[in-house]
């Protein structure tokens, strides 16, 4: 029986999603009670089978056939072995956290049974991807997992915004998708398997050379797009347009870890050639710094998570580049606490500023909402990597792998400075000072459905770096203490504190103006005139070529000329006999001319 727990665990959240949407979406409170134990059954079982398995070993579920066409042939199988198991458990306990909180938070919205069920699905989707144990169900739960995050970034369906984010996010992924595809295909073209567990043995019989490459490079690409990685990172921050339940579950453990985690299953191919690992780790190592820069001028409290998300994923992408998977496994674990942690307790603030975002329109929620200024150091602690909490002993791990490689240690740690400063920052506007809104002299805390998973989440977000994530995963911490990075890197953590206290402790206003970073470095402007411009420009081209030519030259013009040939066969056809003798004779004339041309008769 146990043997098929992992398809109960993933099938527990669709049928939730199903018997929402068709049968009890009037019924709101049993909807949500519904998604919510459904969650939590395959939490529950999702725990079991990491307790009841070894690090060693693997408790994959029965193979349901599926296609074969010839010597291809794909079946519908579950992993079970450590990583799946840990990062399942991951996964589902994060989403029934957001579950809880979501209770709260969209008590009063009148949508919320869809809400819940698009929410299912997504729990659904994500754990398909975790469990698949080959790139061919991968896939089918990875575009499901586009499908269910296009519905809850656009669930406000009255915000043309949300609406324009949920398409954006869509048609980004699109673009990584289809390099993914391409890797898809071409890793079976090489190896003759879509099966993680076969990877490792077929690979050793590689040829090399630029095809591997370009393989590695295309099943890359799907992690650009999952992952918002440059240059498909754009639709990420948008997502914010959706609840901040959402932007919770999409940040944290979910959707945009599901590229890192596709790296680590593929890694075998990945490690072939030595062009597609450092690609990976120079993107992976450029994208800490890029979105921790921008974040330092934005005004969203989401949107300032967003980018700092985009920077941490970023880290967990450069480990995988460098080659020890285990470091980014540990920093995701970690990760997805205190971001979690730190996206409630935005939501928290802005729902106790009466859907307020902007920070310079909070001021004084430190002393109005004492609870959520707490959670939201301690995420910040934990985020900047300052000890003795979570993300410092997995960040460092990150930073001890770039020991070798200054360019990217000096990249990364920049990147950290950056992290330090624009967190403090918020912290000092939002919760610092005194209110400057009407909404933010009424704050006031939420309900304990929206406490209590903050107050769980602060608590693995200060001891998760105890959990032997990476002892488990078949690797071993490194000797911290043996790390000049682990000095360096701290120091330069702290010393971004100091610019920013220096700056924002007493600031009503913006006292810094970098519109370069404000704009984002213009890369959607970009994108604007390079993409959408000149797609444009060709849409209007297509048109005023087929109005000319197709509908006016072909269309209409055979039109005319069928028209025209018709008058002039009617001329003909006049019913006078002596005009058809007319022309008969003047037909047998010209007749008889050319015959006597052609015999030579002069």
């Amino acid at each position: 029986m146990i043997a098929y727990a992992p398809y109960l665990i993933l099938l527990l959240p669709l049928f939730s999603a199903a018997a929402i949407r068709f049968f009890l979406h009037p019924f709101p409170r049993i909807s949500v009670s519904l998604s919510t134990v459904a969650c939590l059954g395959s939490f529950l079982g999702a725990l079991t089978l990491l307790i009841l398995g070894t690090p060693e070993g693997g408790m994959s579920a029965p193979t349901i056939p599926w296609v074969e066409l010839g010597t291809w042939k794909a079946g519908f199988g579950l992993l079970g072995d450590p990583l799946a198991r840990m990062m399942a458990v991951v996964v589902s306990g994060i989403a029934l956290l957001v579950h809880i909180y979501s209770i709260g938070y969209l008590a009063h919205d009148s949508s919320r049974s869809r809400f819940f069920a698009e929410l299912s699905l997504f729990v659904f989707s994500m754990l398909g991807i975790v469990y698949a144990d080959n790139l061919v169900t991968m896939f089918i739960f990875w575009e499901l997992v586009g499908l269910s995050s296009y519905l809850l970034i656009g669930f406000w369906m009255d915000r043309p915004a949300a609406g324009a984010a949920a398409n954006k996010a869509f048609l980004v992924n699109r673009i990584g998708d289809f390099g993914f595809i391409l890797g898809i295909l071409g890793t079976w073209s090489l190896f003759g398997t879509f099966q993680f567990s076969d990877l490792s043995s077929r690979v050793a019989s590689s040829p090399g050379g630029w095809v591997v490459t370009a393989v590695g490079l295309a099943l890359f690409c799907g992690c650009l797009g999952k992952s918002a990685q440059f240059p498909l990172h754009v639709w990420l921050p948008d997502s914010m347009e959706g609840p901040t339940p959402v932007s919770s579950l999409l940040h944290a453990a979910t959707m945009v870890v599901a590229g890192v985690y596709m790296l680590i299953r593929v890694l075998p191919v990945l490690a072939l050639s030595q062009v597609t690992m450092t690609t990976i780790a120079w993107i992976g190592g450029l994208m800490t710094l890029l979105p921790a820069l921008i974040a330092c001028q934005q005004d969203d409290i989401k949107r300032i998570l967003a980018y700092s998300t985009l920077s941490e994923i970023a880290y967990m992408v450069m480990a995988v580049g460098l080659g020890v998977p285990g470091a980014a496994m540990y920093h995701l674990t970690t990760h997805a606490f205190f971001k979690c942690l730190l996206f409630l307790a935005a939501g928290s603030a802005i729902h106790g500023c009466h859907d307020e975002q902007d920070i310079w329109k909070m001021g004084g929620l430190g002393k109005r909402m004492p609870f959520t200024a707490l959670v939201t150091i301690l995420g910040t602690v934990a985020l900047c990597g300052i000890p003795p909490v979570s993300g410092f002993w997995s960040k460092d791990e990150i930073f001890t792998a770039t020991a070798h490689h200054p360019g990217l240690a000096a990249v990364s740690m920049a990147a950290g400075f950056f992290t330090s400063f624009f967190m403090l920052r918020m912290i000092l506007v939002a919760f610092g000072g005194e209110p400057r809104s009407e909404g933010a002299r009424h704050a006031h805390e939420g309900t304990f459905s929206m406490i209590a998973p903050m107050f769980i989440l602060a608590v693995f977000s200060v001891l998760g770096g105890l959990l032997p994530v990476d002892s488990f995963l078949g690797g071993a911490k490194e000797e911290h203490h043996a790390s000049w990075t682990l000095w360096i890197s701290l120091v330069v953590a702290l010393a971004g504190f100091v610019p920013a206290y220096h700056f924002y402790r007493h600031a009503i206003r913006e006292p810094l103006s970098l519109n370069i970073l404000r704009q984002k470095f213009y890369v959607d402007e970009f994108y604007q005139i390079v993409l959408v411009a000149s797609q444009d420009g060709l849409g209007r081209l297509a048109d005023a070529f087929e109005g000319w030519v197709v509908r006016g030259f072909v269309v209409r013009g055979s039109g005319v000329i069928a028209r025209a040939a018709g008058q002039g066969l009617r001329l003909v056809q006049c019913g006078q006999v002596q005009a058809y003798a007319a022309v008969f004779i003047l037909g047998v004339l010209l007749l008889m001319g050319w015959i006597l041309r052609v015999g030579g008769v002069k």
